[in-house]
C-alpha cells in the first residue's frame, strides 16, 4: 500500500523517514541538516522523553550530553551521508552522588560506524566507509 503525504509537515517527515532509519527516529529528533560540496549531515538529538530505565518513576533532570556518535549512511545525490547522534545524559533530581545515566543504542552494523542497513550494503559490496569532515568539526 502506498504512503501518501500531502501537507508540508507530512512531506518533511516522510522525506526524513526515507533518509534516516526508523529505529533512530524512534528515539531522536532532527536538530539541523548541514551540507557542503561533498557531504550531507543529519544532526539529531535524543528526545527528552527517552529517560533511561534506571530513572523510571523518579524525577530525572538533564545533565548534559554524551560524546557525539557519527554514523555513515547511504550516499545521497553523490554526497557522503552521515547521521550525527547527540545522546542526553541524565541524573536523578536532588541526588547526592550525581550519578549520570544514559541510554545505549545498537544502531550500527557490527564492527562499523555505518547504519545497520548501510553496513549490510557495504558488506555485500565491499566498499570502504570514509570519515566525515563536517562531523569532526562539530565535536
Amino acid at each position: 500500500m502506498a504512503k501518501i503525504s500531502s501537507d508540508r509537515k507530512g512531506i518533511e517527515e516522510h522525506i526524513l523517514r526515507l533518509l534516516v532509519p526508523q529505529e533512530i527516529l524512534a528515539s531522536f529528533e532532527l536538530n539541523q541538516i548541514i551540507e557542503n560540496d561533498t557531504e550531507l549531515l543529519f544532526d539529531l538529538i535524543e528526545k527528552e522523553s527517552c529517560i533511561p530505565k534506571e530513572l523510571a518513576g523518579k524525577e530525572a533532570v538533564l545533565n548534559g550530553y554524551m560524546n557525539v556518535t557519527t554514523l555513515q549512511s547511504f550516499p545521497q545525490n553523490g554526497k557522503q551521508c552521515y547521521i550525527h547522534l547527540r545522546r542526553r545524559r541524565w541524573k536523578e533530581k536532588g541526588s547526592i552522588d550525581n550519578k549520570a545515566y544514559n541510554n545505549e543504542y545498537e544502531f550500527t552494523a557490527s564492527g562499523t560506524m555505518a547504519t545497520k542497513s548501510f553496513g549490510a550494503f557495504l558488506k555485500r559490496n565491499s566498499l570502504i566507509a570514509i570519515p566525515s569532515h563536517i562531523a569532526q568539526s562539530l565535536q
